[in-house]
């Protein structure tokens, strides 16, 4: 019967090859579905960053829910171990302090990454511009404060309970505000 040719088993060195090509696929799946991206909250970046005061940029597209989902986990970080910050790209706001090293951040939020930019941030809290001062606050999407005892998430720019002269931007809205979480 020359017609019927009788099947070979597989070379060893091909059964390996096959063997590793597939733990391979394997491997990057599982990795992909284990390291998504959170999709709970919009894209942001981290872009400057002075002492305890942070700005992050959203894309401009970036609806008023999602920039509160972005606040509400802010929230939840501030609340738990806040040390996680760290996982959300801020570095530490107080490492000098003995109580931990996040126990003071305020976080701003902007859909314009001109205003979030480290040049942008220093103008804005060495104050002597007016101008560019009241357009860095009425340009802030959201905003998250936290102490060492209380919190603030807001939609919009709201000065600090002390700060003299300072308004909410127009249509800023507090979405929490109280004690903060203990660690």
């Amino acid at each position: 019967m020359e017609g019927e040719q009788s099947k070979k088993p597989l070379d060893p060195l091909v059964k390996t090859a096959l063997a590793l090509c597939i733990s391979l696929i394997v491997i990057t799946v599982v990795g992909m579905v284990l390291t998504a991206p959170d999709r709970s909250i919009p894209p942001y970046s981290v872009m400057a960053q002075q002492g305890e005061i942070v700005t992050v940029n959203v894309p401009p597209s970036t609806r008023d829910p999602e920039i509160e989902a972005l606040l509400v986990r802010f929230q939840t970080v501030g609340h738990g171990d806040r040390n996680q910050f760290a996982r959300l790209k801020i570095k530490p706001t107080t490492p000098a302090d003995p109580a931990g090293l996040y126990q003071r951040v305020t976080i701003y939020v902007f859909a314009n990454p001109g205003l979030a930019e480290e040049a942008a941030l220093k103008e804005y809290l060495r104050g002597a511009d007016p101008l560019a001062r009241s357009g860095f606050e009425r340009a802030v999407r959201g905003l998250y404060r936290l102490t060492s005892d209380t919190e603030l998430g807001a939609m919009g720019f709201v000065p600090e309970s002390g700060a003299k002269g300072e308004r909410p931007s127009v249509g800023a809205r507090v979405l929490f505000q109280g004690k903060a979480g203990k660690t």
